[in-house]
């Protein structure tokens, strides 16, 4: 992954979209502001937050937990922007299809890195068990 999380275009993104969604509670209806707003911020924010997390940590396993959870939390938020009444929802629920399609992507990219890793370290477990027969 990259050096800064700031260079994730992924994260960017969805930093972007966390707070767009945070201008788009400050415009619902009174009735609607704290049950949907709260579970809509809570949703948006929890994106960005398995992105860092999957960026942050050195384990394969992680990062392929962090990522799901980043993109369950994207696909969440989809969901509930359906329910939202305002026309700018539509536009950012669609962006975040581009969202849960990077997480997707890097969670095939780490899983295929993890595979090669251990592809290698089998290979280097079976020389080792060579080199102690002989």
């Amino acid at each position: 992954m990259a050096e800064s999380i700031q260079q994730l275009r992924i994260y960017v993104t969805a930093r972007e979209l966390e707070d767009r969604v945070y201008e788009l509670v400050r415009q619902l209806p009174q009735d609607a502001h704290y049950p949907l707003g709260n579970d809509l911020r809570r949703a948006s924010s929890a994106v960005s937050h398995y992105i860092s997390e999957a960026h942050r940590h050195n384990s394969y396993g992680f990062k392929l937990d962090a990522l799901n959870e980043a993109r369950v939390a994207a696909e969440r938020t989809q969901l509930l922007l359906a329910d939202t009444p305002e026309i700018e929802a539509a536009a950012i629920s669609s962006e975040y299809i581009g969202v849960i399609k990077q997480a997707c992507g890097l969670i095939k990219y780490i899983k295929k890195r993890r595979s090669e890793r251990l592809g290698r370290n089998a290979v280097n477990a079976i020389d080792e068990q060579v080199a102690a027969r002989a």
